[in-house]
This record gives structure tokens, C-alpha cells and sequence, in this order.
């Protein structure tokens, strides 16, 4: 059994599709933020939507909500300015089924496969109503390098029937054991922040985790956001975060 793991797609299909070209899977699941920053929302949506269809599990990201329900995503400085153009931009392309797809996926998640037990957050800080806050699920102490999950008390024994746990939102992969549990964020597969410009993902194979990158066509992203109504400045600033697999100041 093969488990493909998505984050923060960001609207980004050609990076969605260097990853679906370079992986076979048994099973999707998705840990929010298929909207904002990117040029192809419904392209990426419609993907997600004929993959629920299958063994696909998924949850709302805040980029997600935000769009599904017409408010702010409460980014932290310049990237709410950016998520709130590109998001207001990318709506006009959205029908009401896909709409209908975001405000469905849960906040939060719990499935079992393969005698493995999961459960799935898009992550902590999440301030929309009935959010679940990943530092409280982990006992984790945030630092700048790994903000959701870097230190672990043995509180997290509490949960040892549950085998892994993932979460997105941070844009920066890593693996954590705490316990019997391991905590495994696939980074962004849109739109990285670690200062890798590679597509971010990972899979679960046969109860193993691995961290993976591909590269993608970058141009052919920006070239889709130039040819959009978005600002000019705007897209300039999407550019640079793409090829430095990063914000920037």
C-alpha cells in the first residue's frame, strides 16, 4: 500500500502534475490549501474532486476556508495582501461544485488503513472556528526552523494508537518520531518555503515515510500568472517566491 501525501498546492498545477507524473499511489491524501498564490484553482480543485472519488482522504486548509466562505485567511503581513488579491482573482474561475468541495472537507480527519491509523490537520495557528491547533495535538514547542513540531514531550503516548500523523500549513517538510507516532509534514507541493524551488510531497509506503521533491517547469507557472489580470508587482513577487522556494523580503 502506497500513500501519496499533498500540502499547500497553491493553485500550481504544473507542480501538482510533476509530482502525479513521477509517482504511482494507491491512495491520495490531501492536507489543505489547494487555492491562492497560484494561477489554476479550478485546474487543481477538479484533480482533488475526481480523486475523492477513489481512497482519498483530505482536510480544509485556512487558504480553503477562506475562499470557500468568502473571508480573510489571516496570513501574517505581505502574504495577506497576495492571498487576498490572487484569492478575489481565482474565485471568478470557480464553480459552485467546486466551491461546495472546499467548504465539505473537514477541518480535521481520522482514518484507518492497513491496520495504520491516521489522523489529518492542515496545521497549527488556524484561527477559523473548531480548528484544531497541531501544538496542542503534539505538545510541541515552536521554533523558527520547524514552527508546528521540532520538541516533544511524552504526552504524545497519550495518542499511541494513533501511528501517524499529518499536518501541512508550515510549507517545510520533515519527519518526527514521538513515540509510536510519527508526525510527517509533506512541505508545499506549490509552494516550498524551505529554499527548495522542488515540488514538495510525501508517500507512505508499506508504513514507511519518506520525504520527496521533484522539479517542475516554474516558468510555465509564471507564464500562466502573467498572462492573468493580476497586478504586475504582484506577479513579480509570486516569481521570485517560486524560484527561490521562499518569501521574500
Amino acid at each position: 500500500m502506497k500513500i501519496l501525501i499533498l500540502s499547500d498546492i497553491h493553485a500550481n498545477w504544473y507542480a501538482l502534475e510533476a509530482i502525479l507524473d513521477k509517482e504511482s499511489y494507491d491512495a491520495l491524501v490531501f492536507l489543505g490549501d489547494a487555492v491562492d498564490f497560484g494561477p489554476s484553482p479550478s485546474k487543481c480543485l477538479k484533480f482533488l474532486m475526481k480523486s475523492s472519488m477513489g481512497h482519498f482522504w483530505g482536510v480544509r486548509g485556512d487558504h480553503d476556508h477562506a475562499m470557500a466562505y468568502g473571508i480573510n485567511s489571516k496570513c501574517p503581513g505581505e502574504l495577506n495582501t497576495i492571498s487576498t488579491v490572487t484569492r478575489e482573482w481565482g474565485e471568478e474561475f470557480l464553480s459552485s461544485e467546486e466551491i461546495g468541495f472546499l467548504r465539505r472537507l473537514p477541518l480535521q480527519s481520522e482514518f484507518s488503513i492497513n491496520e495504520m491509523n491516521f489522523e489529518l490537520v492542515h496545521g497549527s495557528g488556524l484561527d477559523y472556528e473548531s480548528a484544531v491547533d497541531l501544538k496542542r495535538l503534539c505538545k510541541c514547542k515552536a521554533t523558527s526552523e520547524e514552527p508546528y513540531c521540532n520538541y516533544y514531550s511524552d504526552a504524545i503516548d497519550e495518542k499511541k494508537e494513533i501511528n501517524f500523523i499529518l499536518t501541512g500549513h508550515s510549507h517545510k517538510p520533515f519527519i518526527k518520531s514521538a513515540g509510536n507516532t510519527t508526525i510527517l509534514n509533506p512541505g508545499s507541493a506549490g509552494q516550498p518555503r524551505d529554499l527548495n524551488p522542488k515540488a514538495s510531497y510525501a508517500v507512505i509506503d508499506n508504513g514507511n515515510a519518506y520525504i520527496r521533491r521533484v522539479s517542475y517547469d516554474i516558468e510555465r507557472t509564471i507564464n500562466d500568472l502573467e498572462r492573468s489580470a493580476l497586478p504586475k508587482k504582484l506577479i513579480s513577487k509570486l516569481s521570485s517566491m517560486l524560484y527561490a522556494g521562499g518569501t521574500i523580503n
